[in-house]
């Protein structure tokens, strides 16, 4: 190998060298957040006496594809939307909320009762269906849903509501945001153990919780 060659077959090495630290520099950022809708130790509904053998389920929850994601999705002051790499929900998005109303219902009306030992007219299906799940940075969190309850005595449709949870935010950044989305999710568990617990006693159920 001459000389010319080998300076040449240097000099490739040395831009390819270049080139990947550049790539990694480029590629290297922070880890992603990891936020929750569960309700942080200390915070969450206190605890109430128990209402009675009573069984309930909440059901997978339905939620919209555009905030079905990882990452989260957020609105922008022009009324855009950008998804924040960084910032995102520990779980699927669905599964935070079932289990974070779940919670709420264990606090409310006690820990459901096993489903084999209690009678059809014991059973209670609660199903969620998020029509709005809106978070804007330094101004609020929006949940919209609608909840029913189903009894399995006859698989009739016991109770049909719709909900809108408006919390605006305490301080700017994105932990306070996720915890305004907590006390919005909060306030529908809320509303739906207010109505299994009236059901419960026989009394005329609401949806205003």
């Amino acid at each position: 190998m001459n000389r010319h060659a080998r300076a040449s077959q240097a000099l490739r090495a040395v831009t390819a060298t270049g080139l990947v630290a550049l790539l990694v520099a480029c590629g290297s950022t922070a880890p992603p957040r990891y936020h929750t809708l569960m309700p942080a130790p200390g915070s969450a509904i206190p605890r109430s006496t128990p209402v009675g053998p009573l069984a309930w389920e909440v059901l997978p929850v339905a939620i919209p594809a555009q905030v079905d994601q990882p990452q989260w999705v957020v609105r922008t002051a022009d009324g855009s939307l950008a998804m924040l790499e960084q910032e995102r929900w520990i779980a699927p998005l669905g599964e935070e909320i079932r289990a974070a109303v779940s919670e709420g219902l264990v606090q409310l009306v006690g820990t459901p009762a096993p489903m084999a030992t209690t009678s059809p007219g014991q059973r209670w299906r609660v199903r969620i269906d998020v029509q709005r799940f809106d978070s804007a940075p330094g101004s609020q969190a929006r949940l919209e849903a609608t909840w029913t309850l189903r009894s399995d005595a006859d698989g009739a449709v016991t109770l049909s509501c719709h909900g809108e949870f408006v919390q605006p935010l305490s301080s700017v950044g994105y932990p306070a945001l996720a915890q305004a989305h907590q006390q919005g999710v909060a306030r529908l568990a809320g509303a739906i153990g207010a109505a299994l617990k009236a059901m419960s006693s026989g009394q005329p159920a609401s949806c205003a919780g």
